[in-house]
């Protein structure tokens, strides 16, 4: 059987960037950064304009080095309407971006929580009992840090932001950008998948998954 090809080569015309995107490496114009030197990425579409009237999508992918250097992907289009041209184009990129760079840092954050350490993902740890997550206990009182543990632990998806709460004390909560924090996206697919298959129970216990 021969194996899929997930490469992406496109023009993009609103921005006049070229992008490729190989297993080995990604290149934005003349600006390149190899594949196992990715340590974060983060992305979006925002609708511009008003609520009712919104007038084009804008579609952003960034990229973050070990060295900090940066890669952004950005276009338009130049209307609002489902499964616009730039649609399918946000999706050949993403599966591209899938393949290469995000199975990769899930597989390490999974590497991580069996090897019973942390990784930080915005304002929060992630450890293999749960989310460290900080908050105040009363309205004048000081903050306090708390490991909040997986079976005390919701999360949903709303309007591009992440949020992750504790079930016992609505206080213990946190909130995380897909589009502005570095590895939202993938802390959000690294979620789903622990809610399969027992696995944050799994982690809880010790166990690796």
């Amino acid at each position: 059987m021969q194996n899929h090809n997930f490469d992406v080569d496109i023009h993009l015309p609103s921005s006049n960037q070229k992008v490729v995107i190989k297993k080995d490496f990604i290149q934005v114009n003349s600006s390149r950064i190899n594949c196992d030197e990715i340590k974060a990425i983060r992305y979006g579409v925002s609708l511009i304009g008003t609520q009712k009237k919104p007038q084009r999508k804008d579609y952003n992918i960034e990229i973050l080095s070990t060295d900090d250097r940066t890669l952004s992907i950005n276009f338009k289009s130049s209307k609002v309407q489902e499964l616009l041209e730039e649609d399918h184009t946000y999706y050949y990129i993403m599966s591209g971006l899938w393949q290469s760079v995000k199975k990769k840092l899930i597989s390490q954050y999974i590497d991580v929580l069996n090897n019973h350490e942390s990784f930080n993902i915005g304002n929060t740890s992630v450890t293999h009992e749960g989310f460290a997550i900080t908050y105040k206990p009363w309205f004048l009182g000081k903050k306090k840090t708390e490991i909040v543990p997986w079976s005390d632990i919701r999360y949903y998806l709303n309007k591009g932001i992440l949020h992750i709460e504790s079930l016992s004390n609505k206080k213990k909560k946190i909130q995380l950008s897909l589009h502005h924090d570095w590895n939202a996206v993938v802390l959000n697919t690294l979620m789903h998948y622990l809610w399969q298959d027992n696995r944050k129970q799994k982690l809880a216990k010790g166990e690796n998954i």
